[in-house]
């Protein structure tokens, strides 16, 4: 099973996000970012253990993918990207 992890730039974002996730049936969980992946210590996260390819076309499709995305490897977080065109 995949374990993504979505940026997002702030609360308000993230709760948009998931609202519009939850509308296509998909479920995540809003958290804090994890230590070390943002450059200011704050921020907030979409976390989806289902769906992710699926989540980014959504999210992307309405204008509300503006962080970076990350999959579970192991025990630490690996950037990836996704080339859905």
């Amino acid at each position: 099973m995949e374990t993504l992890l979505i940026m997002c730039r702030s609360m308000t974002h993230a709760q948009r996000s998931q609202r519009l996730l939850e509308r296509n049936g998909i479920l995540s969980s809003l958290i804090k970012a994890p230590v070390g992946l943002t450059r200011t210590g704050c921020g907030y996260a979409l976390l989806l253990r289902r769906h992710g390819e699926e989540s980014i076309r959504i999210l992307r499709g309405a204008g509300l993918l503006s962080g970076k995305t990350y999959r579970k490897s192991n025990d630490s977080w690996v950037e990836v990207s996704y080339d859905l065109s």
